[in-house]
């Protein structure tokens, strides 16, 4: 599946050891409007952006 790479920021917490840190996540993305594969995506969907995860 040729396509455009893109990358996507995203930011959250990460806790450890009772201390909280406010990290930024790269998100790739490869494919195009019909087709697309997400690597590394953030692990709370809730911060992808709309339309991803939905079936055409």
């Amino acid at each position: 599946m040729p396509g455009p790479v893109d990358r996507v920021l995203t930011s959250g917490t990460f806790n450890l050891d009772d201390e909280s840190f406010t990290v930024d996540n790269n998100v790739w993305v490869v494919g195009d409007d019909s087709e697309v594969i997400v690597i590394d995506a953030a692990h709370d969907a809730d911060t992808s952006p709309p339309g991803w995860g939905t079936a055409g």
